[in-house]
């Protein structure tokens, strides 16, 4: 099985060392970079096959930041995760772009199990806010089970 080339961005270095910490226990994912510069520079350089990026919610630039790396390295998949849930627009626009979100905590073989499956399999995961969608939140259901069909079916 051919290793991972797997990337980590956090604006927050504990964070960002955690991540690559739990990524590189896996046989099959290399950390490259990691150094906490500038993620477009850093992807562009590197080219990894795996991009996981820390979403911080009170950062404007996070979609901006994911589609210029996505437009310069088109076959890099990109993991999202935070520890807040997103608003729903928000969630409309990063799901567009992105292969798999996870919302904290992230547990380490939840983590390593999302990646081999948005990597290996191709398909897209959402690991996010169930719990807190109650089921008045019709439109919300919906909505979310639309992106995760269209990712499906791609």
């Amino acid at each position: 099985m051919q290793k991972i080339k797997c990337m980590v961005a956090s604006n927050n270095k504990v964070i960002r060392d955690r991540v690559a910490l739990i990524l590189s226990s896996a046989k099959n994912i290399e950390i490259i970079g990691n150094k906490g510069v500038d993620a477009v520079q850093e992807a562009f350089e590197l080219q990894p096959d795996l991009l996981v990026y820390e979403l911080v919610p009170e950062e404007s630039n996070d979609f901006e930041v994911l589609t210029k790396i996505k437009n310069l390295c088109g076959w890099t998949k990109l993991i999202l995760f935070s520890t807040i849930p997103l608003k729903k627009k928000n969630l409309e626009d990063y799901l567009s772009i992105c292969d798999g979100y996870m919302q904290g905590p992230l547990l380490p073989s939840c983590l390593i199990k999302s990646i081999e499956l948005a990597c290996y399999s191709g398909f897209f995961f959402f690991q996010g806010f169930a719990k807190d969608i109650k089921a008045e939140d019709n439109e919300e259901i919906q909505f979310i089970r639309y992106f995760f069909d269209k990712k499906l079916s791609v």
